[in-house]
């Protein structure tokens, strides 16, 4: 069973600063990242809503989402990323 991801990577922490304390906003004006917006969906770090009268898609940090976000990056990640290296999947 694959262990379980506590720790959001680069690009999530990325996308979850943009959404940090601002309630809902339009995801139409944040950095298009379709495989991020998923990816955070799925492990429950954001939530997203139809409102308006157009149906617009607009998003939210979870409480879940800013406690991950808060998290500290685990040394061996941060090694790697301070030498340029990739994480092994």
């Amino acid at each position: 069973m694959p262990k379980e991801i506590t720790h959001p990577n680069h690009r999530e922490r990325q996308f979850m600063q943009h959404l940090r304390g601002v309630g809902w906003i339009m995801a139409r004006t944040l950095p298009p990242n379709e495989r991020t917006v998923k990816s955070l969906l799925q492990k429950g770090w954001i939530e997203q809503q139809h409102q308006g009268p157009k149906n617009e898609v607009f998003l939210r940090l979870t409480d879940k989402g800013l406690e991950a976000k808060k998290s500290p990056i685990p040394m061996e990640h941060r090694r790697m990323v301070e030498l340029g290296l990739k994480a092994k999947k």
